[in-house]
């Protein structure tokens, strides 16, 4: 051991067991990386190896030994909750080593830990000026990168683009290749020469073409004809000061690549820094970080590519592979590459079992060498069931019985709340979200369902989109019949059929009478059938006239609340023009749905879902959008599997959360199920 450390891992466990009697002594594998020599480094950290622990036991054993000051140890994580996490603990476990007489009073305890993306609009805000660009605004959200994208594509000026894509594809198209452009640093002019040579080799095919090859070639096409509105997006966002994580973290990477004076900055400011989940970094990400933390910097990454979930955003599980190369030795650096955290605290035997069958396949294809998870000495059994179901709801039903014997059992019961065990059902598609809410709440069992996605599914809520989409939208007869059907109304089948042939009498009338019209527009005229199409009416036109129905095709009740039915639609319509939130208001009062809720979930949690609602209208209105937009966004939250941001989860013991595998990633809960584990839908 060189002599100027004083203190070893094992060391700083005792003395700070004096303080805190839970702080745990280091495994051998965690002493290891705690005391590695200040070179850069890789760990291989399982999920539930105590990472968080380790590394903040690192930045202990650098102050007490006076390596570093907190101050100088950047540390870098992906959400503000991991970040503010590994922050307390750094700070709490600092203040312990000050009480136990191992750190002197006049050394500060704030040792500077953020999201990779607060740390380049740092980084961008202090250097932007040398672009010429303002970076002081928050970065923009998914509402409003998708209104932006959304108004460049409505208004494009060139008379010759033409797409055979729907204009919601086009704008995702859009967002999505700007996003990956940014991310690999790829100009248009690349992707133009590159794209080019594969539709050359695929027009020297000829008749061996096939239809998955003529897809690729409609596919290459397209992408070269939304080329020009990608760089207007990008050159528009960055005129205005707009600027995305995407456009940060690119701006923030070309800096630090381009400018020798901010890197020698920040590695005077920052003589050790510590990546957190590396497996997930994007190629700007690493570009970034390894043009100014590279050639020889104590940089230690710490990541598993076990758990690299994120490849749809640009990361790869290969990255931790080339940690050799982004983050070379220098002469004289002959430690350790890499180290491993292979013993899990987090979970029971049997389910570790598991997951290291599951994860087999993964581990032998690994640009490195992954470790199989081995159980804490103290671990229980744990509990593992399984069931084969023939319909959703069946399997809906089985784990609300499930989680009932638990949730209602006499040992939890008696628990303060804080003690009891957390509860959560993780779901690959939102869809599969009503039937297992129904089923729990069915059960008496509050839930609580996360995600933007997962919230267009929550009953209450999707009576309030289906009813905007009714009072905006003359063709939305699904959703016309989620009401018409519903407890509010409850018409029977007779009456709706009566509906529909009022609707289809009244189309055919229309059509005649606009027979002379529609003769007038000259034969072959491509705009003729433009012009059949808006005589064709609608169900909920239809519904507007009803009071004009003959009465004896409806019973009687069933006419008086269509006629009723059809003036409260008029009367939510004529505020369609105003704010979104007040229309959200208006309807959610009509529907009774603040009485529901709460009757349903009590006082406390019975509005959380339409609150939650009212607030991402509410970031949808700030930037200027329309009804008609916000629920086309809506369609896109709920149509993407994980490509929208959300905030990662509040593990609550006094409900059962149910959201998707993605935004589960981080979160721990003591019982969980994992519904769909069939072919097309988990693992996908």
């Amino acid at each position: 051991m060189s002599p100027e450390i004083r203190y070893s891992p094992f060391d700083i466990a005792r003395a700070l067991a004096g303080v805190d009697s839970r702080v745990r002594t280091p495994t051998p594998e965690q002493a290891l990386i705690i005391a590695a020599p200040l070179e850069p480094s890789v760990v291989i950290a399982g999920a539930g190896s105590g990472k968080t622990e380790t590394m903040s036991a690192r930045v202990l054993y650098l102050v007490a030994n006076g390596l570093v000051e907190p101050s100088e140890v950047l540390g870098l994580t992906f959400t503000r909750k991991a970040a503010g996490e590994l922050s307390l603990r750094i700070r709490g476990r600092l203040r312990q080593l000050r009480a136990a007489g191992l750190l002197p009073k006049n050394i500060s305890i704030n040792a500077p830990v953020m999201t990779y993306h607060s740390y380049a609009g740092r980084l961008l805000s202090e250097h932007s000026i040398r672009y010429g660009i303002d970076s002081s605004d928050e970065p923009l959200g998914d509402a409003a990168i998708w209104q932006m994208a959304a108004d460049l594509v409505s208004n494009w000026p060139d008379d010759d683009f033409s797409s055979e894509s729907a204009l919601t594809t086009v704008i995702k198209d859009v967002i999505g290749l700007t996003s990956l452009m940014l991310e690999h640093q790829c100009s248009s002019e690349q992707i133009i020469n590159e794209t080019e040579k594969v539709l050359g080799l695929i027009g020297q095919m000829g008749e061996k073409s096939n239809d998955v090859v003529r897809r690729v070639q409609k596919v290459l096409t397209q992408r070269i004809s939304i080329l020009p509105m990608v760089e207007e997006f990008i050159s528009r966002r960055r005129r205005d000061g707009l600027l995305t994580f995407d456009d940060q973290m690119s701006l923030a990477a070309d800096i630090s690549m381009g400018f020798p004076d901010v890197v020698e900055l920040e590695r005077g400011r920052y003589k050790v820094v510590l990546l957190d989940e590396y497996q997930d970094t994007s190629q700007a990400q690493v570009r970034m970080l390894s043009t100014l933390f590279g050639a020889g910097h104590p940089v230690m990454a710490v990541g598993d590519p076990c758990q690299a979930i994120y490849t749809w955003r640009g990361a790869s599980a290969g990255t931790i592979g080339a940690f050799a190369a982004n983050f070379p030795k220098v002469d004289g650096q002959t430690g350790p590459l890499l180290f491993s955290l292979s013993t899990t605290f987090r979970n029971d035997r049997v389910i570790l079992e598991l997951a290291n069958q599951i994860s087999g396949e993964i581990r032998e294809t690994s640009p490195v060498q992954v470790q199989p998870l081995v159980a804490r000495d103290d671990a229980g059994v744990g509990e593992l069931a399984c069931g084969i179901f023939e319909t959703i709801e069946t399997e809906a039903i089985a784990i609300s019985e499930y989680f009932s014997n638990l949730w209602f059992s006499p040992e939890r019961m008696t628990l303060p709340e804080n003690k009891r065990s957390s509860f959560a059902v993780l779901v690959r598609k939102r869809s599969q979200i009503p039937e297992i809410e129904i089923a729990l709440r069915t059960a008496n069992i509050p839930v609580e369902v996360l995600g933007v996605g997962g919230l267009i599914h929550v009953a209450e809520v999707a009576d309030v989109i289906t009813l905007m989409r009714v009072v905006t939208d003359p063709e939305a007869g699904a959703s016309l019949m989620r009401h018409l059907t519903g407890p509010r109304m409850n018409l029977g089948a007779a009456d709706i059929a009566a509906l529909g042939r009022f609707s289809r009498k009244r189309t055919e009338e229309t059509n005649f009478t606009s027979k002379g019209l529609i003769a007038k527009i000259a034969a072959g005229n491509p705009l003729r059938e433009e012009a059949d199409d808006q005589f064709l009416g609608s169900l909920i036109d239809s519904l507007d006239e009803v009071s004009m129905a003959e009465r004896s095709e409806f019973s009687p009740t069933g006419f008086a609340r269509l006629v009723h039915f059809a003036a409260d639609l008029r009367r939510l319509r004529s505020r369609a023009g105003g704010p979104l939130t007040d229309l959200i208001s208006q309807i959610e009062e009509y529907l009774c749905l603040d009485v529901e809720v709460m009757l349903r979930d009590g006082t406390q949690n019975g509005r959380r879902h339409l609150d939650r609602f009212i607030d991402e209208a509410s970031k949808f209105s700030r930037s200027g959008g329309t009804i008609t937009e916000f629920l086309t966004w809506l369609d896109v939250a709920s149509s993407e599997e994980g490509g929208l941001k959300s905030a990662a989860p509040e593990v609550r013991r006094d409900v059962v959360q149910i959201l998707t595998i993605h935004t589960a990633k981080g979160a721990e809960w003591d019982i969980v199920a994992i519904p769909g584990l069939a072919a097309g839908t988990f693992p996908g």
